[in-house]
């Protein structure tokens, strides 16, 4: 239709409602709306939202009265272009950090301040906030809509009064408006369940980046440039490679290794001691105790065998004979075989037990002193080679150029950026009027 050459109509006392402020056809999202949004965003951005909005407001009220001359109609339209404009970018702002760093910041806050929380807990912490802030998102919508649409029938309702014709479809409009609005914002949730996913997948590769080339300092990850990097990987090594450091990392080595060193060391202590002198004389006279009872049980054994053949005459009988005599020698032999060794186990027990009766102490000692030597002489050697190479090994730990390089490959457009973008522009066209009359512009109901 043309706009109006007067600057009267172009802001008319029937816009000039606190919830929506438009000039010459160009749109300004609702303040209301806006700022009801910005209750779901991190507080800080909403007060900076808020003072900013009320600086460009004092200073586009003021600027026609720095000019001689009545504003055209291109000056009004640039400067709520501009104000549109900056309420864009506060918003974009304070809704990539909603979705972003406020979420990975209170999840570290959570993760701290839990006891014996893991890394591993943090994914887990994370999706739960992610869920609270689509919960949050779903009911901005029906706020937005509950709040936005009475108002929007109140202003027809007092703007067009008895003209019941206008007012009608002015009414209808707000409905077909805030309809749309709601499915559309519903739909978003959708939108920013898809951009949780993205940033897990995003954040999953940076993990891969931090584990793969500085898992054991968690404290790198932190730092934003290479060269802070560098200087948080020597202040790790500083601390690492200190003299009282290394001594307790060369003490935990040797306690790990100590008990594979204990059987060497006891046998040691039982050849040395008085104890494997005792053990060696009565082990000698169980033995030639064993030897006699060998001896003397197969001199019986041969007797009876040769007394047997007498007796029954095998020379000269069935060869049945000879067998019976044969059998009862090999099991007379080991029956004596049998009993001779029970009897020398029986004293081999008894020898070690006589001998070590009241030696051990002795023995505990000894094997106390050669393990604390060993430990030494480990732990001695250890620092040497350690306070050596510690500061070289501990930087090659972190390869902060190749992991830098990783997460470089991996940085790009914050996909929160076009979700909160998108955002915007619906909040944007939902708060359309129409400058003459004052009515909703129902372009989502197109």
């Amino acid at each position: 239709a043309g706009r109006p050459v007067s600057p009267a109509p172009l802001c008319p006392p029937a816009m000039a409602h606190p919830a929506s402020v438009r000039c010459s056809g160009k749109p300004l999202a609702p303040l209301f709306t806006t700022f009801l949004f910005c209750l779901t965003l991190p507080p800080g951005f909403a007060v900076e939202v808020r003072r900013s909005l009320s600086v460009a407001v004092r200073l586009a009220s003021t600027s026609s009265a720095l000019n001689t001359g009545i504003p055209t109609n291109q000056e009004i339209s640039e400067k709520w272009d501009q104000m549109d404009e900056f309420l864009r970018i506060m918003f974009t702002i304070a809704c990539k950090w909603k979705h972003g760093k406020d979420i990975h910041g209170e999840s570290v806050e959570k993760l701290q301040g839990t006891p014996g929380a893991k890394a591993s807990d943090m994914a887990g912490i994370k999706a739960g906030l992610q869920q609270d802030s689509l919960k949050e998102l779903k009911a901005s919508c029906g706020m937005i809509v509950a709040k936005g649409q009475k108002r929007c029938r109140q202003s027809c309702a007092d703007r067009w009064n008895e003209a019941m014709k206008e007012r009608s479809e002015c009414d209808d409009q707000c409905v077909s408006v805030y309809t749309k609005f709601e499915s559309r914002c519903v739909g978003k949730s959708e939108d920013l369940e898809k951009l949780y996913a993205v940033k897990q997948k995003m954040a999953d590769s940076r993990n891969r980046c931090y584990m793969g080339y500085c898992g054991k300092y968690p404290s790198v990850w932190m730092k934003e440039s290479e060269a802070d990097m560098q200087s948080a990987v020597s202040a790790a090594c500083d601390a690492k490679c200190t003299a009282e450091q290394i001594t307790k990392r060369c003490e935990n080595k040797w306690a790990l290794e100590a008990d594979f060193h204990r059987a060497a060391v006891r046998s040691q202590c039982q050849g040395e001691s008085a104890v494997s002198k005792c053990f060696e004389g009565k082990k000698g006279t169980a033995s030639s105790e064993h030897e006699t009872c060998a001896s003397n049980g197969k001199a019986t054994c041969d007797s009876q065998y040769a007394d047997c053949q007498a007796k029954g005459k095998t020379d000269s009988t069935f060869k049945e004979a000879e067998g019976f005599c044969a059998d009862r020698k090999k099991l007379c032999n080991e029956q004596v075989d049998a009993r001779c060794l029970k009897e020398h186990d029986a004293a081999l027990n008894d020898a070690k037990a006589a001998c070590e009766s009241g030696a051990d102490a002795e023995f505990k000692t000894c094997e106390d002193t050669k393990l604390k030597d060993l430990g030494t002489a480990s732990v001695t050697e250890c620092e040497g080679k350690l306070g050596k190479t510690c500061p070289e090994d501990c930087a090659s730990q972190c390869k902060v150029p190749e992991m830098a390089k990783c997460l470089q490959d991996l940085s790009g457009t914050d996909p929160a950026e076009a979700f909160c973008d998108d955002f915007w522009r619906l909040l944007h066209e939902s708060s359309e009027v129409d400058p003459m009359t004052g009515n909703p512009i129902v372009l989502l109901a197109h």
